[in-house]
């Protein structure tokens, strides 16, 4: 029996190596594990609490205060999807050192610059582009209220950011599963 074990750790670190840059153990792996699956069930919890704050008219502060905690959240995930899918490097580290400053531009810059690629590298793997919903779609919601969700139709308009990046969620949680 114990033999067996050792053959499966050996196996394992053998897979990991072979999978990676730099070797893992198993039990590294699965310590892992739980932090991914919990950065992406806090992210997932967060965007439906955001959608309820946003229907139920709180004020700006909160809104702007629960939009930063998930571009927060989008820049652990987006790292994570970095180490899984490196071709995406270029593209979400230019996307995560412009974090801070994207809540801070005006939604027409936001939206060209951020939502179009405008000024972001070019990038082949379509799970990139989900990935990067991930924290635009909330800086959205976080410059919308930093300005001030003073109608129905921007009321709708920052809802409809958040229930699109839940969508892209998903794809997200498929790519790093």
């Amino acid at each position: 029996m114990k033999k067996l074990t050792v053959l499966a750790s050996f196996a394992a670190m053998t897979l990991l190596t072979a999978c990676g840059d730099k070797q893992q153990t198993n039990a590294e792996a699965v310590a892992k594990a739980p932090t991914a699956n919990q950065a992406l069930a806090d992210y997932k919890e967060g965007a439906k609490t955001l959608v309820t704050m946003i229907k139920e008219a709180k004020p700006d502060t909160e809104i702007s205060a629960k939009s930063a905690e998930l571009v927060a959240g989008s820049k652990t995930i987006i790292t994570q999807f970095i180490n899984k899918h490196p071709k995406c490097t270029e593209y979400l580290t230019a996307l995560n050192n412009a974090a801070d400053i994207i809540p801070t531009l005006p939604l027409e810059e936001i939206e060209s610059g951020y939502h179009e690629d405008g000024k972001l590298p070019k990038f082949d793997d379509p799970n990139c582009y989900h990935a990067k919903d991930l924290l635009v779609h909330p800086a959205t919601v976080q410059a919308m209220a930093t300005m001030g969700i003073t109608t129905a139709e921007m009321r709708e308009s920052a809802e409809m950011e958040i229930i699109e990046v839940i969508a892209h969620f998903s794809q997200v949680e498929k790519a790093l599963n």
